[in-house]
């Protein structure tokens, strides 16, 4: 059954290049799943958690999302805890990977095993989180497409094939991905050359889409995969890397 709630916006600010917003919710999503918010459109935005504290969750948006224009106090109508979501329990070693303007989801992440590998790419520096937003403990790597910062590249290719995934993906006991999902086939023929032999759970990434109904019944969020055709309100948002590649 699907959970309604009221959330209460208590804060939203620019956290660049995002818009930040908190609000108090009694059952807010965990990393991965999402939230449906009515927002005076004709459909529902999905919400990811970027944060998450007891009874309250911080979602990060594009500037001009319809977040950005409400005031603090403002109850919002949702619905939801939906999907499914990123599933680590157990591992130690926990890799994450995303492009810059997708990276939001994957931030309650960061601290949620002993040691933790983050990459992020961008097209140049000026779209890169600031470092100091990421926990010291994390080890991060950076890729710009320019090579303004970090690596020279892209995640699938760097310069002079020195990616650094290529030595983080046999290190990983979990990898997680937000990207582009139109990426996610390249990225998982990337982990099948790096892993020999990759469990179903290895790989997971988040295929980030308009989810109006969060049932299945409206079909908009169809995604094909190995095992024929999926929603992503339900079966997903976050789906094995290695069945995206239908290729």
């Amino acid at each position: 059954m699907v959970k309604q709630q009221q959330a209460t916006l208590t804060r939203v600010y620019p956290l660049p290049p995002f818009w930040a917003a908190d609000f108090a919710l009694a059952h807010p999503p965990t990393p991965g799943k999402f939230v449906l918010a009515e927002l005076g459109g004709a459909l529902r935005e999905p919400l990811y958690p970027a944060g998450l504290a007891e009874a309250q969750f911080t979602t990060l948006v594009r500037p001009h999302h319809p977040v950005t224009q409400l005031l603090p106090g403002a109850t919002v109508d949702v619905l939801g805890p939906l999907g499914h979501g990123f599933e680590i329990e157990g591992a130690q070693r926990l890799l994450l990977v995303a492009e810059a303007l997708w990276l939001p989801p994957l931030l309650p992440l960061l601290e949620a095993a002993p040691n933790v590998a983050l990459v992020i790419e961008a097209t140049t520096r000026a779209l890169l989180p600031s470092p100091t937003r990421i926990p010291p403990a994390v080890e991060l790597h950076l890729i710009t497409q320019d090579g303004s910062a970090g690596h020279l590249g892209t995640l699938e290719q760097g310069h002079d094939n020195d990616t650094p995934l290529r030595e983080l993906l046999p290190w990983a006991e979990r990898a997680c991905f937000a990207c582009d999902p139109v990426r996610y086939p390249a990225l998982a023929r990337l982990v099948r050359e790096t892993r020999l032999h990759p469990g179903a759970d290895f790989a997971q990434a988040l295929v980030q889409m308009p989810l109006p109904c969060g049932v299945g019944a409206c079909e908009v969020c169809r995604v094909m995969t190995r095992h024929g055709e999926r929603r992503a309100c339900v079966d997903g948002p976050v789906f094995d890397l290695l069945a995206l590649d239908v290729t």
